[in-house]
């Protein structure tokens, strides 16, 4: 249908098997292209930058719907507590054991994305925000 190929409904499935099958099929694709350039370090490195960044990029939604919504309402503190000193003790194990840099830099953006979750959990708890006001457009007003 044309919805599949809409980005709007990209993660809309209609089918459990439908989604089982883009799955395997975008893991066989991209293992055998990695089976293919394995022998290249620029594609190796590129690989395993993109799969660090990735991580480090995870509490990036999150951080972006509570800034949406202006709160943190109904997200778990504590999670991002654990988050937080899993990240800080990582990257202290990267920078302490000379990790390759890309794992450093990640890991560190990975803190910075955990405390700025934890700076809007106590902003939005201590300055609470007023909801946005939706106002009507006059011209699209009924006349009763």
């Amino acid at each position: 249908s044309v919805a599949d190929f809409d980005l709007n409904y990209f993660w809309h499935w209609s089918k459990f098997t439908d989604y089982v099958q883009c799955v395997l099929t975008f893991t066989c694709v991209t293992g055998y292209i990695t089976y293919l350039w394995l022998d290249s370090s620029l594609f190796v490195e590129t690989l395993g930058f993109l799969a660090v960044f990735t991580e480090a990029m995870l509490g990036v939604p999150q951080l972006y719907r509570n800034y949406q919504n202006r709160s943190t309402e109904g997200m778990s503190v504590k999670m991002v507590l654990m988050w937080t000193s899993g990240d800080s003790f990582k990257t202290v194990y990267f920078i302490l054991n000379q990790a390759p840099f890309q794992f450093s830099i990640c890991g560190l953006l990975q803190v910075f994305v955990d405390i700025a979750i934890l700076l809007q959990v106590y902003l939005y708890s201590y300055y609470p925000q007023k909801p946005v006001s939706h106002t009507a457009h006059p011209a699209s007003t009924k006349a009763l």
